[in-house]
């Protein structure tokens, strides 16, 4: 994925003006050689390693939580059975613990990612991950480690959000059957 990403964010910086994606590939192979492709990988590694952890961290103490939470307060005066809550219930549970919870491991990571896109758009400059945060840091201030927190991490918290929703909804209807099907025999 590394190259493909690496031609992603040059062709839509602004600091580079390729004509198309292959102009793009062409000139990173032309300037960098093969080594070009692979910018910013370290610090891709260090981002995703601790955002998949996180995640599921911040995940599963959010709808332990919120279930808690949701047991606590009633949502009307006609109370539905458990059986028949535990649907939409667990689904909204489960898409507002994933919202939360990459919120906040993207805001932890966002860091790694702010250095990454650095990287890969003008390596020469920065060279390695640690000379680029200090360099960032120096140059444009703690602030340029947070730089595309807003659209990451709404990008993240919806995507995230609803793979985990539907992957759960998944599981939920796959036991059911599962329980159906032993119940037969």
């Amino acid at each position: 994925m590394m190259p493909i990403t690496v031609i992603k964010v040059r062709y839509e910086s602004s600091y580079y003006t390729y004509r198309s994606i292959q102009d793009a590939g062409a000139s990173i192979l032309r300037s960098e050689g093969f080594k070009g492709f692979f910018s910013g990988s370290g610090a891709t590694a260090i981002r995703d390693a601790p955002y998949a952890g996180l995640y599921v961290l911040f995940y599963e103490q959010c709808k332990r939580r919120l279930s808690a939470l949701r047991q606590v307060v009633p949502t009307s005066l006609n109370r539905p059975t458990q059986d028949e809550m535990k649907g939409s219930t667990s689904a909204s549970i489960n898409f507002l613990s994933g919202v939360l919870a990459a919120g906040l491991a993207t805001a932890i990571t966002n860091p790694f990612d702010a250095v990454k896109t650095r990287l890969q758009i003008m390596p020469r400059k920065y060279g390695n991950m640690v000379k680029a945060g200090r360099r960032m840091i120096q140059e444009d201030g703690i602030r340029s480690l947070f730089d595309g927190l807003g659209l990451r991490m709404a990008r993240k918290a919806m995507s995230s959000a609803l793979a985990w929703t539907l992957y759960e909804e998944f599981i939920r209807r796959a036991e059911q059957k599962l329980e159906k099907t032993n119940a037969l025999f």
